[in-house]
């Protein structure tokens, strides 16, 4: 009997042995699944979480927020790789001034960056890296020309402290410049807010364009230093834009002028709905051998802007009319100068 008492405790307690394993096991298991995932699910979750669908702010934040840090770090980080080490030494010079350029930019030298890039544009390279660069260069312009900031070493821009009889029209024109330019740069309201004692920003001028015509596209430039690009429109066929050298006529810049169209000899008046001209016009006379007995030719805007990039016009030059307006202001009578070539 104490044997067998023996033998059947030694039974009973194998079976609550059994028992508790098994409950720890039970609970163990259970714990791991709760705060534990599985790794599939993990990795499920890692996966479709970015492919979520974002509400319209999001997304344009999220696009904004990308343009914002793209802005910030190309021009200092891929300046220099923009050529491709197949172009020899011409290209491994051109890669090295844009490498430097870049560390200029990052060192926070405007002007030492924008001279350097201009140096660029001088030298033999594919239209494909000349785009890159001059977009670099727009970046810049809206840094040490578009704005009331004179950046340190500008040989092009200055601070001007304002004398008693001073007006705005005759600091523009003993810059090359018209005035109106200076008022957007410098914020100012009117010409009457002029203040002796004022320090104020100018610009060393004049401005001056190259048009393009087989690419549609004209580059504007302060002295010799490029500025921005704009897309034209130019004559059409039996119409032809004339290449060659021209200047902006004196007394030749009007806010939306009577105008007779040479072919139909109709008459169009500035508050006419069907006004052709835009938003202004730059009459140019021609000052070379090929376009000095050339009449009629002038930079305006237009009533269809589907017309830029095309051949449409009766020989003119069209601009989209917001960038026409801002040409207006930089352009001036006398001084600037359009070379048009093929």
């Amino acid at each position: 009997m104490a044997i067998s008492s023996y033998g059947h405790y030694r039974n009973q307690r194998r079976k609550r042995i059994i028992y508790y394993v098994a409950a720890v096991v039970v609970v163990a298991f259970a714990a791991v699944i709760f705060f534990y995932p599985s790794g599939n699910k993990k990795e499920a979750d890692e996966i479709q979480s970015p492919a979520v669908e974002q509400t319209p702010v999001t997304k344009e934040a999220a696009v904004k927020e990308q343009t914002v840090v793209q802005s910030q770090i190309e021009p200092a980080a891929n300046l220099g790789q923009m050529v491709p080490e197949a172009n020899g030494i011409a290209g491994s010079r051109i890669a090295a001034l844009l490498q430097d350029a870049g560390k200029c930019i990052e060192d926070g030298r405007i002007i030492a960056a924008r001279n350097t890039l201009n140096d660029v544009l001088n030298m033999a390279m594919d239209n494909s890296l000349r785009e890159q660069v001059k977009r670099q260069m727009q970046m810049l312009t809206e840094k040490w020309l578009f704005s009331k900031t004179v950046e340190f070493g500008d040989n092009l821009c200055s601070v001007y402290k304002v004398q008693a009889g001073d007006m705005l029209s005759s600091i523009g024109a003993s810059n090359k410049i018209p005035y109106q330019f200076i008022m957007k740069i410098n914020n100012i309201p009117s010409e009457r807010s002029l203040r002796a004692g004022q320090s104020i920003k100018i610009v060393q001028g004049p401005f001056h364009g190259i048009i393009y015509l087989s690419s549609f596209t004209m580059d504007l430039y302060l002295q010799n230093v490029y500025v921005k690009s704009y897309k034209v429109g130019i004559g059409k066929e039996g119409h032809e834009t004339p290449p060659g050298l021209w200047r902006a006529k004196i007394g030749g810049k009007l806010i939306k002028p009577i105008w007779t169209d040479p072919e139909t000899g109709k008459t169009y008046q500035p508050d006419a709905p069907d006004y052709p001209l835009g938003s202004g016009w730059i009459a140019l006379e021609g000052i070379d051998s090929r376009t000095r007995d050339v009449t009629g030719i002038a930079i305006h805007g237009t009533k269809d802007e589907t017309t830029i990039g095309t051949k449409s016009s009766q020989g003119c030059i069209r601009l989209y009319n917001g960038e026409l307006t801002e040409l207006y202001d930089m352009f001036e009578q006398g001084f600037s100068e359009l070379r048009i070539v093929e």
